[in-house]
């Protein structure tokens, strides 16, 4: 934390809290005040308690230490985690910028981030062979963990659907009941349902129809509330190609509430993506 202090202080004083209410129960005023003035560094242990106290998060408080920004590594990992994967010009800015970060600090979240990047870009030339060789040393590298964790889990659950349908299955319920560990944790429940509809794909793809359908209406039920409208829309498009394959008559009446949800949006090439998956898996291509 060294350095740090100005930003404490200045946190605590817009916050009307004195020095010892909040060292009291942490450490002494005496410790505290060095903390503030640079003078001495803070124990891990103490800085998040310090934190806690004045209710402001870890993540909170390095961006406002970081004059109200992120830093670089945690601006390209939240771009990647936002990116359009089938937008092969925002892939190739991305892949820049992890190139240039990877001049200054050989950072292995950002080296797979670069790998990712460059998969996705083979997918849009129809190369899906060349994408797998290229994704195959982060599996290789998360495969060999005991636990992962939330980054980890998110970076996993962007390239899924390139590992063959059995692993994919299993790896994502395995990653399920990993995420029931983290009851209360922030955006884990989005992380649970994107997981859930990108699971549905694959037993879409193992012609899994019905299972595929329960996992849909369920996260539908427990998700709704918090998907936000693509999601909500890929949920409806899903269950329409579900539907198709169950001989339900209400196959198209969803697929074009996902169209009136996208429409109300404006997102018309996102609905162009999801009616090409649904023509796609309801065809006798893939039939």
């Amino acid at each position: 934390m060294v350095n740090r202090g100005t930003t404490l202080k200045g946190i605590r004083k817009n916050k009307n809290y004195t020095q010892i209410e909040v060292s009291k129960g942490i450490t002494s005023q005496g410790t505290y005040s060095k903390y503030e003035a640079n003078i001495r560094d803070v124990d891990t242990e103490v800085y998040i308690q310090l934190l806690d106290k004045l209710s402001i998060s870890l993540e909170e408080f390095e961006y406002i230490h970081n004059n109200y920004s992120y830093g670089r590594k945690k601006e390209i990992i939240q771009l990647f985690f936002k990116l359009n994967y089938n937008n092969p010009d925002k892939l190739r800015n991305l892949e820049k910028q992890a190139s240039n970060y990877l001049l200054l600090d050989n950072d292995i979240d950002i080296k797979e981030i670069k790998l990712i990047c460059q998969a996705f870009l083979k997918l849009s030339e129809g190369n899906i062979n060349q994408a797998k060789e290229i994704i195959k040393p982060i599996w290789e590298r998360l495969s060999k963990f005991d636990q992962l964790y939330i980054h980890d889990i998110g970076l996993i659950n962007t390239i899924l659907f390139l590992f063959p349908v059995n692993i994919a299955i299993d790896f994502t319920n395995n990653v399920l009941k990993r995420l029931d560990t983290y009851t209360g944790y922030r955006e884990v429940e989005l992380l649970k349902s994107a997981f859930n509809i990108n699971l549905t794909l694959l037993l879409i793809k193992n012609r899994d129809f019905a299972t595929a359908l329960s996992i849909l209406e369920k996260s539908l039920q427990k998700y709704r509330q918090i998907m936000n409208y693509s999601i909500l829309a890929l949920h409806f498009s899903r269950k329409a190609i579900c539907l198709f394959h169950l001989e339900n008559k209400d196959s198209q009446f969803l697929l074009k509430q996902a169209e009136q949800l996208l429409s109300l949006y404006e997102d018309e090439q996102y609905y162009k993506q999801i009616k090409s998956e649904y023509e796609y898996y309801t065809s006798s291509q893939f039939l």
